[in-house]
């Protein structure tokens, strides 16, 4: 591990592997036995049981993708794993753009997208365990650059890369300035700058304006999304607003 970093929130050290299950499953494992801290980062080449949102699967390609956990403890204000999903997203765009990729949106929650594709996902799982109060760890999975050939079939389809070079450079480049601008985004809470994030992340909806399919409180609900919050909440054209805890996208119509 390379020593601390003073005064940082996200990415105090790197914990870099080769392969491992899920970057998630080491940082939950190496809190509870007290090798790692808040602030700490997981790092994996290769996951081969990557986890995205509600069980899907996440695939990570060596040499050409990001796969991350980062243990953190928020700020009392981002107790909402909306919020914090909020900042992570745009902090996740903002570097990918830093290191050249164009176009990038967020699909609501939690989704990175290029054009109709997806290109990252982030996770949010707070930690319960004794003697980890208040801690999550966020992961992040980013398709870098991809070949054909690099997804199964039943991702191919729908998945797709940030349109940057490949190489371990890139990656690491990508996830410095993903730990600094989330950095940032949680030591500015409060402030304008973070204002100024929420806002962004409604301006890169991708979900807005779509026809979509959503659970809410036990009810399906169809309609065309009037808008997103720039704290991850639903707006429907009656402007009935739907906290983004309780809600669950089910389907998003083609176009």
């Amino acid at each position: 591990m390379n020593p601390p970093v003073e005064r940082r929130i996200a990415g105090h050290r790197v914990l870099h592997l080769d392969s491992t299950t899920s970057t998630n499953e080491v940082a939950r494992t190496g809190l509870a036995r007290g090798g790692l801290a808040a602030g700490d980062v997981v790092l994996a080449d290769a996951q081969t049981a990557g986890r995205g949102r509600r069980g899907r699967t996440w695939v990570s390609v060596p040499g050409r993708s990001l796969a991350a956990s980062i243990v953190l403890a928020p700020p009392a204000a981002v107790a909402r794993p909306t919020r914090l999903i909020v900042l992570a997203a745009v902090a996740a765009c903002r570097a990918l753009e830093a290191c050249g990729a164009r176009g990038l949106r967020i699909k609501w929650p939690n989704d990175l997208m290029r054009g109709e594709r997806k290109v990252g996902g982030l996770l949010v799982e707070t930690l319960a365990a004794a003697g980890t109060p208040g801690l999550v760890v966020l992961g992040i999975g980013l398709n870098l650059a991809l070949r054909p050939g690099d997804l199964p079939p039943g991702l191919a389809d729908s998945a797709g890369d940030a349109g940057l070079s490949e190489g371990p450079s890139t990656r690491d480049a990508v996830l410095a300035a993903l730990l600094a601008e989330l950095d940032d985004a949680l030591a500015q809470v409060g402030t304008p700058a973070d204002e100024a994030r929420g806002e962004e992340y409604r301006r890169r909806s991708w979900l807005t304006g779509r026809q979509v399919e959503l659970r809410a409180g036990g009810t399906v609900l169809s309609a065309c999304l009037a808008d997103v919050t720039p704290d991850g909440d639903l707006v429907l054209p009656d402007g009935r607003r739907l906290p983004g805890e309780s809600v669950e996208l089910l389907s998003v119509a083609a176009r």
